[in-house]
């Protein structure tokens, strides 16, 4: 790290240089304020940071230097006056000194956890080409929900604390007790984390994606400028081997498909929003949630289009939507079905007596029954895709209890509104080929559509011939000479 002394100033400030990408950041110590210090970011970060430094220098024996102490956050360069922030260093500079540094010994893999959910709400991630993007809110929530389940054992699940927590026998070495949360960051290693990673065998997909959630909380960590807890060179996540998932590819068949969308066309007065949302997600190919929030018409102000997935454009007939994955603009076209279906709902909508009059005032298609000022989420539909499931033969009942005709049941999907997409990736792949199934749903890469959502028809993968010439063509073998 580089350390510079200068007088601090706005001018001087604006002024200062960004190290160049991968060197590391430079500290500027005021010489007009003692204890202000201010940390410059390497670039592609513009960042420049306001610390309090009230660290000590040692003099060796040799004559040599040790500096020992800490720093404490302020603010970001320009987010308070110049003034304001020299008399905050001022008033509190004593104050800071007196305050017990916290032991290395009782940081623990818990306390970095802390530091990492404080931080991942509204912060950014690193992008391609040093492009930085904040977290979605999905993405943050989601986050921290498996850290604080898996990691911290804030959970009330006796299997899964039993699971983390008991002796465990790891490789044949013994057993190994205690859990993750508990090693101090100054002992943790990679075969700590590996057999935490162990432990979790029995839930293999979700052990998957706690291990890379863990591992992006040490990356965040180890990037901090000097704020850090984890002091070693290396994350102790990396090279740990995942456990094999299945990747499930299951599909409706077309016999399938036909018969629910011709009972959506027939029946759609029974429950008009369930049934426009079921079949728009076989014919629209798009994810749940970019369906959820789509208005009826686009809004005229920025914060209400912020606030949706998506409008429909009825002059071209499409959708116009912000893809949650990429978080780039689409417009999607849609089917004649799909816009007869739409047509029909509005028609619902502002028929009084109809089972849709309820969202007359809504501007979202598929509004919340319990407040139709806001859109459907995951749970909306849950009761009824079960006994719409099991209608079709695509979900199992399983009495509970009950007399007559007071029975209660239990039903399990054999297929959930995800597998929608998979089916028509599958269905719009063997017609217009797998690029054209990626292009359209918009996929990275065709691998992400081969490997997660089409299916090949296994009747055309069979061949009568594997080597055959064509019908006007005369082959000619070479003859072997006569000796």
């Amino acid at each position: 790290m580089n350390i510079k002394r200068l007088k601090f100033t706005k001018t001087n400030l604006e002024k200062l240089p960004h190290p160049e990408s991968g060197a590391r950041e430079t500290r500027y110590f005021a010489t007009n304020c003692t204890g202000l210090c201010v940390v410059v970011q390497p670039q592609p970060s513009l960042n420049k940071s306001f610390y309090g430094s009230f660290g000590k220098i040692i003099m060796k024996p040799d004559g040599t230097q040790k500096r020992t102490g800490r720093y404490k956050y302020i603010c970001r360069f320009g987010d308070q006056p110049l003034e304001a922030v020299m008399a905050e260093v001022k008033d509190n500079l004593k104050i800071w000194k007196k305050e017990k540094s916290q032991s290395s010994k009782t940081k623990t893999v818990n306390t970095l956890v802390d530091e990492f959910k404080k931080s991942v709400s509204g912060s950014y991630r690193m992008k391609t080409k040093g492009h930085k993007i904040k977290y979605k809110t999905l993405t943050s929530d989601n986050y921290i929900k498996i850290l604080e389940t898996y990691v911290q054992l804030k959970t009330k699940k006796p299997k899964l604390l039993s699971m983390l927590t008991d002796p465990f026998k790891y490789n044949g070495a013994g057993y190994v007790t205690g859990a993750l949360k508990d090693i101090p960051l100054n002992k943790i290693s990679k075969r700590d984390i590996e057999i935490w990673h162990a432990r979790m065998e029995p839930i293999s997909t979700t052990g998957n994606r706690a291990l890379a959630i863990l591992s992006i909380a040490f990356e965040w960590d180890m990037k901090r400028a000097v704020t850090r807890l984890y002091q070693g060179e290396n994350n102790p996540c990396l090279r740990i081997t995942k456990y094999q998932e299945g990747k499930d590819k299951r599909y409706l068949e077309l016999n399938k498909v036909l018969e629910i969308e011709n009972y959506c066309t027939n029946e759609q007065w029974r429950d008009p929003h369930f049934l426009t949302f079921y079949m728009l997600l076989l014919e629209f190919g798009e994810r749940l949630r970019d369906v959820y929030s789509i208005m009826w018409r686009k809004p005229d102000l920025a914060s209400e289009q912020k606030n949706c997935s998506g409008w429909i454009n009825w002059e071209a007939n499409e959708i116009h939507l912000t893809d949650t994955k990429n978080r780039k603009p689409a417009d999607v076209g849609l089917t004649d079905e799909a816009i007869n279906l739409l047509r029909n709902l509005q028609k619902y909508k502002i028929d009084s007596d109809s089972r849709a009059g309820w969202a007359a005032s809504s501007p979202y298609v598929f509004p919340r029954f319990t407040d139709p000022t806001k859109p459907i989420n995951d749970s909306s539909y849950r009761k009824k895709l079960q006994k719409f499931n099991f209608k079709f033969g695509l979900a199992e009942r399983i009495f509970v209890r009950g007399r007559g005709k007071q029975k209660k049941y239990r039903y399990k999907n054999l297929f959930t509104l995800k597998h929608l997409r998979k089916t028509f990736v599958t269905h719009y792949g063997r017609e217009h080929g797998e690029e054209a199934a990626s292009h359209r749903v918009r996929h990275s890469s065709i691998k992400v559509t081969r490997d997660h959502y089409f299916s090949p028809e296994q009747e055309s993968l069979k061949v009568k011939h594997m080597y055959k010439a064509d019908s006007g063509d005369v082959i000619e073998f070479k003859k072997k000479d006569k000796k």
